[in-house]
Protein backbone atom coordinates (compact mmCIF):
# COMPACT_ATOMS: atom_id res chain seq x y z
CA UNK A 1 0.00 0.00 0.00
CA UNK A 2 1.23 3.67 -1.09
CA UNK A 3 2.53 5.81 1.50
CA UNK A 4 -0.15 8.51 0.35
CA UNK A 5 -3.18 5.82 0.91
CA UNK A 6 -1.96 5.13 4.27
CA UNK A 7 -1.73 8.80 5.48
CA UNK A 8 -5.09 10.07 4.41
CA UNK A 9 -6.67 6.71 5.60
CA UNK A 10 -5.66 6.37 8.74
CA UNK A 11 -6.44 10.57 8.99
CA UNK A 12 -9.78 9.99 8.42
CA UNK A 13 -9.90 7.26 10.91
CA UNK A 14 -8.97 9.76 13.35
CA UNK A 15 -11.15 11.88 12.09
CA UNK A 16 -14.45 9.34 12.50
CA UNK A 17 -13.30 8.12 15.73
CA UNK A 18 -13.22 11.71 17.49
CA UNK A 19 -16.51 12.75 15.89
CA UNK A 20 -17.84 9.61 17.11
CA UNK A 21 -16.54 10.23 20.74
CA UNK A 22 -17.75 13.75 20.57
CA UNK A 23 -20.99 13.73 19.13
CA UNK A 24 -21.30 10.20 19.62
CA UNK A 25 -25.59 6.91 21.25
CA UNK A 26 -28.04 4.06 21.59
CA UNK A 27 -31.33 3.86 20.32
CA UNK A 28 -33.91 6.37 22.27
CA UNK A 29 -37.70 6.87 22.04
CA UNK A 30 -39.14 9.35 19.27
CA UNK A 31 -40.26 11.38 21.97
CA UNK A 32 -39.19 11.82 25.14
CA UNK A 33 -41.85 11.78 28.19
CA UNK A 34 -41.89 15.32 29.55
CA UNK A 35 -38.91 15.61 32.14
CA UNK A 36 -40.04 14.93 35.95
CA UNK A 37 -36.43 16.49 37.42
CA UNK A 38 -35.67 19.86 38.82
CA UNK A 39 -35.52 22.52 36.46
CA UNK A 40 -31.71 23.82 36.09
CA UNK A 41 -30.63 27.25 36.74
CA UNK A 42 -30.48 27.15 33.14
CA UNK A 43 -32.42 29.65 30.90
CA UNK A 44 -34.87 29.16 28.90
CA UNK A 45 -33.53 30.93 25.92
CA UNK A 46 -30.61 28.01 25.54
CA UNK A 47 -31.77 25.01 23.16
CA UNK A 48 -28.11 23.30 24.14
CA UNK A 49 -27.85 21.70 27.26
CA UNK A 50 -24.49 19.27 28.72
CA UNK A 51 -22.97 18.31 31.59
CA UNK A 52 -19.68 17.40 32.08
CA UNK A 53 -18.27 15.18 35.24
CA UNK A 54 -14.53 16.89 34.53
CA UNK A 55 -13.45 15.25 38.75
CA UNK A 56 -14.43 11.80 37.44
CA UNK A 57 -12.43 12.66 34.06
CA UNK A 58 -9.64 14.14 35.93
CA UNK A 59 -8.98 11.72 38.36
CA UNK A 60 -9.16 8.65 35.71
CA UNK A 61 -5.77 7.12 35.86
CA UNK A 62 -7.01 5.76 31.85
CA UNK A 63 -7.54 9.09 30.65
CA UNK A 64 -4.41 10.42 32.06
CA UNK A 65 -2.40 7.52 30.55
CA UNK A 66 -4.55 8.35 26.73
CA UNK A 67 -3.19 12.44 27.45
CA UNK A 68 0.06 11.04 28.39
CA UNK A 69 -0.21 8.79 24.93
CA UNK A 70 -1.20 11.96 22.92
CA UNK A 71 0.97 14.10 24.43
CA UNK A 72 4.36 11.90 23.38
CA UNK A 73 3.20 12.75 19.61
CA UNK A 74 4.16 16.34 20.51
CA UNK A 75 7.20 17.44 23.02
CA UNK A 76 5.50 21.20 22.75
CA UNK A 77 2.67 19.62 25.06
CA UNK A 78 3.39 19.14 28.88
CA UNK A 79 4.00 14.96 29.22
CA UNK A 80 1.41 14.50 32.06
CA UNK A 81 -2.30 14.90 32.49
CA UNK A 82 -0.98 16.85 35.46
CA UNK A 83 1.32 18.78 33.79
CA UNK A 84 -0.80 19.79 31.64
CA UNK A 85 -3.32 21.38 34.73
CA UNK A 86 -0.42 22.95 36.41
CA UNK A 87 0.38 24.87 33.31
CA UNK A 88 -3.52 25.60 32.71
CA UNK A 89 -3.58 26.81 36.49
CA UNK A 90 -0.18 29.20 35.94
CA UNK A 91 -1.34 30.49 32.92
CA UNK A 92 -4.77 31.42 33.70
CA UNK A 93 -5.40 31.08 37.39
CA UNK A 94 -7.78 28.05 36.91
CA UNK A 95 -7.51 24.94 38.87
CA UNK A 96 -9.54 22.63 37.23
CA UNK A 97 -8.66 20.12 40.20
CA UNK A 98 -10.96 22.18 42.45
CA UNK A 99 -14.39 21.54 40.12
CA UNK A 100 -16.41 18.60 40.39
CA UNK A 101 -18.62 19.03 37.33
CA UNK A 102 -19.86 21.63 35.13
CA UNK A 103 -23.12 22.49 33.58
CA UNK A 104 -23.02 24.01 29.73
CA UNK A 105 -25.79 25.90 27.95
CA UNK A 106 -25.74 27.67 24.71
CA UNK A 107 -27.84 28.99 22.24
CA UNK A 108 -26.79 26.48 19.01
CA UNK A 109 -27.05 29.23 16.35
CA UNK A 110 -25.16 32.31 17.91
CA UNK A 111 -22.80 29.74 18.93
CA UNK A 112 -22.55 28.36 15.15
CA UNK A 113 -22.30 32.18 13.75
CA UNK A 114 -19.66 32.87 16.61
CA UNK A 115 -17.38 29.77 15.05
CA UNK A 116 -18.16 30.64 11.24
CA UNK A 117 -20.62 28.12 10.54
CA UNK A 118 -23.10 30.41 9.72
CA UNK A 119 -23.51 33.63 8.58
CA UNK A 120 -23.64 36.61 11.03
CA UNK A 121 -20.38 36.40 13.42
CA UNK A 122 -21.84 38.10 16.42
CA UNK A 123 -21.54 37.18 19.87
CA UNK A 124 -22.31 33.65 20.97
CA UNK A 125 -24.93 32.92 23.68
CA UNK A 126 -23.36 30.56 25.79
CA UNK A 127 -22.13 30.01 29.51
CA UNK A 128 -21.36 27.32 32.16
CA UNK A 129 -22.33 26.81 35.20
CA UNK A 130 -19.54 25.00 37.43
CA UNK A 131 -19.81 23.02 41.07
CA UNK A 132 -16.94 22.35 43.69
CA UNK A 133 -14.53 23.72 45.90
CA UNK A 134 -15.21 27.65 44.88
CA UNK A 135 -14.21 30.95 47.20
CA UNK A 136 -15.01 33.69 45.07
CA UNK A 137 -11.79 36.28 46.38
CA UNK A 138 -9.59 33.23 45.87
CA UNK A 139 -10.96 32.17 42.04
CA UNK A 140 -11.00 36.17 41.14
CA UNK A 141 -7.74 36.94 42.68
CA UNK A 142 -5.72 34.12 40.82
CA UNK A 143 -7.27 34.70 37.75
CA UNK A 144 -6.07 38.60 37.90
CA UNK A 145 -2.72 37.40 39.11
CA UNK A 146 -1.76 35.13 36.67
CA UNK A 147 -3.58 36.72 34.01
CA UNK A 148 -2.54 40.11 34.53
CA UNK A 149 -6.10 41.52 34.02
CA UNK A 150 -8.33 43.27 35.95
CA UNK A 151 -11.85 42.34 35.89
CA UNK A 152 -14.73 45.40 36.07
CA UNK A 153 -17.21 44.58 38.89
CA UNK A 154 -21.13 45.64 38.81
CA UNK A 155 -23.92 44.73 40.16
CA UNK A 156 -27.18 43.05 38.88
CA UNK A 157 -30.06 41.81 40.74
CA UNK A 158 -27.89 42.07 44.01
CA UNK A 159 -24.71 39.84 42.61
CA UNK A 160 -21.65 40.58 41.61
CA UNK A 161 -20.87 40.48 37.94
CA UNK A 162 -17.10 40.37 37.44
CA UNK A 163 -16.26 41.43 33.61
CA UNK A 164 -13.13 40.66 31.18
CA UNK A 165 -12.13 41.87 27.53
CA UNK A 166 -10.76 38.62 26.05
CA UNK A 167 -10.40 39.24 22.90
CA UNK A 168 -7.76 41.73 20.91
CA UNK A 169 -10.58 43.88 19.34
CA UNK A 170 -12.41 44.54 22.70
CA UNK A 171 -16.06 42.83 21.26
CA UNK A 172 -15.30 39.33 23.33
CA UNK A 173 -15.92 39.83 26.99
CA UNK A 174 -16.01 37.14 29.84
CA UNK A 175 -18.28 37.31 32.65
CA UNK A 176 -18.46 35.87 36.37
CA UNK A 177 -20.89 35.41 38.89
CA UNK A 178 -21.16 33.53 42.25
CA UNK A 179 -24.59 32.31 43.46
CA UNK A 180 -25.66 29.72 45.72
CA UNK A 181 -21.68 27.71 45.96
CA UNK A 182 -22.24 27.82 42.05
CA UNK A 183 -19.37 29.89 39.71
CA UNK A 184 -21.49 30.97 36.81
CA UNK A 185 -19.45 31.85 33.60
CA UNK A 186 -20.37 32.56 30.52
CA UNK A 187 -21.50 35.87 27.87
CA UNK A 188 -22.88 38.63 29.81
CA UNK A 189 -26.34 38.18 28.76
CA UNK A 190 -25.96 34.22 29.35
CA UNK A 191 -24.78 35.02 32.72
CA UNK A 192 -27.39 37.78 33.83
CA UNK A 193 -29.94 35.04 32.90
CA UNK A 194 -28.79 32.53 34.77
CA UNK A 195 -29.29 35.11 37.65
CA UNK A 196 -32.77 35.97 36.79
CA UNK A 197 -33.30 32.51 37.19
CA UNK A 198 -32.02 32.11 40.02
CA UNK A 199 -34.35 34.99 41.07
CA UNK A 200 -37.27 33.78 39.69
CA UNK A 201 -37.40 36.71 36.95
CA UNK A 202 -36.94 34.10 33.66
CA UNK A 203 -38.15 30.42 33.29
CA UNK A 204 -35.89 28.05 33.84
CA UNK A 205 -35.18 25.53 30.52
CA UNK A 206 -37.90 23.51 29.80
CA UNK A 207 -39.67 21.76 26.45
CA UNK A 208 -38.11 19.26 24.19
CA UNK A 209 -34.36 19.74 24.56
CA UNK A 210 -34.33 19.81 28.70
CA UNK A 211 -36.73 15.98 27.93
CA UNK A 212 -34.09 14.62 26.00
CA UNK A 213 -31.26 15.91 28.51
CA UNK A 214 -33.34 14.11 30.77
CA UNK A 215 -33.38 10.77 29.41
CA UNK A 216 -29.32 10.51 29.16
CA UNK A 217 -28.91 9.27 32.45
CA UNK A 218 -25.33 8.99 34.18
CA UNK A 219 -22.44 9.92 31.80
CA UNK A 220 -19.35 11.25 32.07
CA UNK A 221 -20.05 13.74 28.89
CA UNK A 222 -24.47 14.05 28.20
CA UNK A 223 -25.68 16.65 25.89
CA UNK A 224 -28.72 17.67 23.98
CA UNK A 225 -29.51 19.96 21.86
CA UNK A 226 -31.57 21.68 18.99
CA UNK A 227 -30.29 21.71 15.77
CA UNK A 228 -31.72 24.58 13.63
CA UNK A 229 -32.39 24.46 10.06
CA UNK A 230 -29.81 27.00 9.31
CA UNK A 231 -27.65 24.44 10.03
CA UNK A 232 -28.90 21.94 8.34
CA UNK A 233 -29.61 24.02 5.01
CA UNK A 234 -26.03 23.76 4.67
CA UNK A 235 -25.73 19.59 4.17
CA UNK A 236 -25.42 19.15 0.38
CA UNK A 237 -28.76 17.73 -1.83
CA UNK A 238 -26.31 15.12 -2.99
CA UNK A 239 -23.24 13.75 -2.73
CA UNK A 240 -21.36 12.33 -6.14
CA UNK A 241 -19.71 8.52 -5.11
CA UNK A 242 -18.28 7.68 -9.26
CA UNK A 243 -21.41 7.37 -11.68
CA UNK A 244 -24.09 7.87 -8.91
CA UNK A 245 -25.75 10.76 -6.77
CA UNK A 246 -26.87 10.23 -3.47
CA UNK A 247 -29.37 12.22 -1.90
CA UNK A 248 -28.81 13.25 1.51
CA UNK A 249 -31.59 15.42 1.53
CA UNK A 250 -33.24 13.14 4.41
CA UNK A 251 -30.21 14.96 6.89
CA UNK A 252 -32.10 18.40 6.45
CA UNK A 253 -34.58 16.80 8.42
CA UNK A 254 -32.61 16.07 11.70
CA UNK A 255 -34.01 18.56 14.84
CA UNK A 256 -32.29 17.34 17.65
CA UNK A 257 -29.51 15.54 18.74
CA UNK A 258 -28.22 13.72 21.97
CA UNK A 259 -24.71 12.52 22.73
CA UNK A 260 -23.18 10.60 25.79
CA UNK A 261 -19.67 9.50 26.31
CA UNK A 262 -19.48 6.83 29.30
CA UNK A 263 -16.99 4.08 30.32
CA UNK A 264 -17.48 1.41 32.51
CA UNK A 265 -13.82 0.11 33.36
CA UNK A 266 -11.92 0.07 30.25
CA UNK A 267 -14.32 0.54 27.97
CA UNK A 268 -15.13 3.50 26.83
CA UNK A 269 -18.60 4.39 24.65
CA UNK A 270 -20.36 6.81 22.70
CA UNK A 271 -23.80 6.91 21.70
CA UNK A 272 -24.77 9.56 19.48
CA UNK A 273 -28.61 9.59 18.35
CA UNK A 274 -29.80 12.26 15.67
CA UNK A 275 -34.05 12.45 16.03
CA UNK A 276 -35.56 13.69 13.18
CA UNK A 277 -38.92 15.60 12.25
CA UNK A 278 -40.25 12.34 10.34
CA UNK A 279 -39.99 8.59 10.32
CA UNK A 280 -39.24 8.08 6.52
CA UNK A 281 -36.49 10.37 6.53
CA UNK A 282 -35.13 8.77 9.95
CA UNK A 283 -35.24 5.80 7.68
CA UNK A 284 -33.72 6.91 5.00
CA UNK A 285 -30.67 8.26 6.80
CA UNK A 286 -30.43 5.09 8.59
CA UNK A 287 -30.10 3.39 5.55
CA UNK A 288 -27.46 5.69 4.15
CA UNK A 289 -25.49 5.32 7.37
CA UNK A 290 -25.39 1.92 7.36
CA UNK A 291 -24.44 1.23 3.65
CA UNK A 292 -21.74 3.92 4.36
CA UNK A 293 -20.51 2.00 6.89
CA UNK A 294 -20.69 -1.53 5.19
CA UNK A 295 -19.13 0.01 1.97
CA UNK A 296 -15.89 1.12 4.28
CA UNK A 297 -15.34 -2.20 6.00
CA UNK A 298 -14.80 -3.09 2.22
CA UNK A 299 -12.77 -0.13 0.21
CA UNK A 300 -11.09 1.81 3.48
CA UNK A 301 -7.78 0.09 2.92
CA UNK A 302 -6.09 0.87 6.36
CA UNK A 303 -6.71 -2.45 8.82
CA UNK A 304 -6.97 -0.34 11.30
CA UNK A 305 -9.82 2.00 10.02
CA UNK A 306 -12.17 -0.86 8.41
CA UNK A 307 -11.97 -2.51 12.59
CA UNK A 308 -13.25 0.39 13.66
CA UNK A 309 -15.83 0.87 11.18
CA UNK A 310 -16.99 -3.01 12.03
CA UNK A 311 -17.85 -1.74 15.84
CA UNK A 312 -20.00 1.43 14.74
CA UNK A 313 -23.39 -0.25 15.51
CA UNK A 314 -26.71 1.70 13.83
CA UNK A 315 -30.36 1.16 14.96
CA UNK A 316 -33.62 2.81 14.39
CA UNK A 317 -36.71 3.42 16.58
CA UNK A 318 -39.37 5.75 14.60
CA UNK A 319 -37.79 9.05 13.99
CA UNK A 320 -34.43 8.52 15.84
CA UNK A 321 -31.56 6.88 14.23
CA UNK A 322 -28.54 5.92 16.93
CA UNK A 323 -25.11 5.19 16.45
CA UNK A 324 -22.65 3.43 19.37
CA UNK A 325 -19.17 3.54 19.36
CA UNK A 326 -17.22 0.95 22.04
CA UNK A 327 -13.60 0.87 22.24
CA UNK A 328 -11.13 -0.34 25.14
CA UNK A 329 -8.88 2.15 26.41
CA UNK A 330 -5.98 0.12 24.54
CA UNK A 331 -7.67 0.48 21.21
CA UNK A 332 -7.93 4.33 21.79
CA UNK A 333 -4.50 4.98 23.14
CA UNK A 334 -3.24 2.76 19.75
CA UNK A 335 -5.45 5.21 17.89
CA UNK A 336 -3.73 8.19 18.94
CA UNK A 337 -0.32 6.78 18.59
CA UNK A 338 -1.01 6.75 14.72
CA UNK A 339 -1.56 10.70 15.30
CA UNK A 340 2.06 10.60 14.86
CA UNK A 341 2.02 9.28 11.12
CA UNK A 342 -1.02 11.30 10.02
CA UNK A 343 -0.04 14.94 10.79
CA UNK A 344 3.92 14.93 10.40
CA UNK A 345 5.88 14.62 7.06
CA UNK A 346 6.94 11.15 6.40
CA UNK A 347 10.51 11.78 7.41
CA UNK A 348 9.62 12.93 10.91
CA UNK A 349 7.31 9.94 11.33
CA UNK A 350 7.48 7.61 14.54
CA UNK A 351 6.80 4.11 13.59
CA UNK A 352 3.34 3.28 15.09
CA UNK A 353 2.39 0.58 16.95
CA UNK A 354 1.39 -2.86 15.92
CA UNK A 355 -2.14 -2.96 14.34
CA UNK A 356 -5.21 -3.09 16.64
CA UNK A 357 -6.56 -6.82 17.26
CA UNK A 358 -8.79 -8.75 16.01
Amino acid sequence: MSQGVKHWSRRYLLVAVIAMLLVGCSSAPTTPPPSTQTPLAVPEKADLLGKIELAEIIGDEDFAELYHEIAAQNTTLPQTLDDALDELEYKTGINLSCFTNVTIFADVSTLAESMGYLEGGGLPYCGALVEGDINESSVIGSMEQKTGQQFETSDYQGYTIYTAVISDNGNWTLSIAFLDGQLVIGTSQAVEDVIDVVAELESPISGLVFDWYSQLGDALIKIAFRVPESLTGKIPEELAIGPMNLSLLSFRDINYATFTLTKDEATVTADLDLIFSNTDSAEDSKGLLSAAITAGKYVVPDPDARRVLSKVHISGSGSSVSLTLAMTMSEIEHLASLRSTMFTAPEERVSPKTPLPG
